[in-house]
């Protein structure tokens, strides 16, 4: 939680907007998708791994 409070500032769904059609919006909020990847990297987990451990941190 705290690193996603210092973070928030960083990643912004505004800084990923072109990067999605306008004629929707996304599933799921990209700046958040761009923390879970920094995370991802930093503690050297696997795709499965990664989502394993949100799954795991969001129950």
């Amino acid at each position: 939680m705290l690193i996603r409070d210092r973070l928030a500032e960083v990643f912004r769904d505004e800084d990923f907007a072109d990067l999605y059609p306008q004629d929707g919006r996304p599933a799921l909020s990209p700046a958040r998708l761009a923390l879970v990847t920094v995370l991802q990297f930093t503690e050297h987990l696997s795709d499965r791994l990664a989502a394993e451990a949100v799954r795991t941190r969001l129950d």
